[in-house]
């Protein structure tokens, strides 16, 4: 990686600087890439993008300090890997027999409150399923969906209080006293 970026440069200067720039920083850049990653390729293309980007941004820092451009590089590499993650995020399998193995099959009232879920707005219904069927943490879905804890656990209240408005409309809830 770093070869490959020293012979685009053309001025030793820059090359000896881009050296002191990449040791400085790609450790901390992994690590941030990895943590929101995970380990494997997909943390090092991030790095290795973070790094491109560098180098054709490399004229327009020139008048900046190597701690601006350490900084800036941070925030390039972990902008990089939230695309990273953006694009290739997981999807939950919304088959009901993958939420309960207990559930039976055949059971209607379930088929339907999946159908319930499946019909919420995207921004809600993505939410619900990473808490409450794959039980991730707040942090954890702030992490995968680039969003920050706060915008989580409001949108798991709103996506709850439409999903508990669903289930009253629908029948489901009849007796049940819901906040």
């Amino acid at each position: 990686m770093m070869t490959f970026c020293r012979t685009v440069l053309e001025d030793d200067s820059d090359k000896e600087r881009f050296t002191r720039l990449y040791r400085a920083n790609r450790r901390q850049m992994a690590r941030i890439a990895t943590q929101i990653l995970g380990p494997g390729p997909q943390a090092e293309d991030a790095v290795h993008d973070a790094f491109l980007k560098f180098i054709r941004h490399f004229d327009g820092l020139r008048g900046k300090s190597e701690a601006q451009i350490g900084r800036w590089l941070i925030v390039v590499v972990k902008n990089t890997a939230l695309d990273i993650l953006r694009k290739g995020q997981r999807e939950v399998n919304l088959e009901p027999e993958r939420w309960d193995p207990a559930a039976p099959a055949d059971d209607g009232d379930f088929h339907a409150l999946v159908a319930l879920i499946r019909g919420m707005p995207e921004e809600y219904r993505r939410i619900l399923e990473l808490r409450f069927v794959a039980e991730w943490s707040t942090a954890a879905i702030a992490a995968e969906l680039g969003l920050t804890e706060g915008a989580v656990k409001t949108r798991i209240f709103r996506g709850r209080k439409l999903l508990i408005h669903l289930m009253q409309k629908e029948g489901y809830l009849d007796g049940w006293a819901c906040v």
